[in-house]
């Protein structure tokens, strides 16, 4: 069955292909709010959101691009409205010298999430979409609305920026003080 007749199904009212559609779709789409957002529950409730709004549009799928790339697109646009609505940094914890490795993962995918809130919202979107969710730019260029040049200057730029704000994060982790001379 294509994404169409899946769609078509879902508008009729078949709630074994509505879940079908949340079963292939919503741990992409979960992952991209989570790492878009940096919280847990506010990737869970965007994401709900999305597929609520999908689920009261399907109607309007044309099938264009794939379902795949309709649930971003609505999502992203969920995330964009609750961006301008809550426009907050998030502090992060001060780092503890802990020898735990589990700690310093934790530690690595906290700084990859504050890098990724320092992006513009332009940056960080596509940057997820490709890197994270592994959609080829063409595709990512669809879920934007955008050329698949400027999807690459923005992945370009992102890296660019995370590079430089990873490198610096990990200069200030790693400094030790000088001894005095005396």
């Amino acid at each position: 069955m294509n994404d169409l007749q899946t769609a078509r199904l879902i508008a009729a009212g078949d709630g074994e292909a509505a879940e079908k559609l949340v079963r292939d779709h919503y741990p992409s789409v979960f992952r991209a709010m989570r790492h878009l957002t940096g919280h847990r529950e506010d990737a869970e409730d965007l994401t709900q959101q999305a597929f609520l709004v999908a689920r009261e549009k399907i109607h309007t799928f044309r099938g264009s691009s794939g379902l795949k790339t309709w649930i971003h697109r609505i999502a992203f646009n969920e995330y964009a409205q609750w961006n301008r609505k809550r426009r907050q940094t998030t502090a992060l914890p001060p780092d503890q010298q802990i020898d735990d490795p589990g700690y310093r993962s934790f530690v690595a995918g906290e700084s990859l999430l504050s890098a990724l809130r320092e992006l513009t919202d332009k940056h960080r979107v596509a940057f997820v979409l490709h890197e994270v969710e592994e959609m080829k730019v063409e595709e990512v260029a669809r879920v934007l609305r955008v050329p698949t040049g400027t999807v690459k200057a923005r992945l370009f730029y992102a890296r660019r920026r995370l590079r430089a704000l990873l490198e610096e994060g990990t200069e200030v982790a790693n400094h030790e003080p000088k001894e005095a001379v005396v």
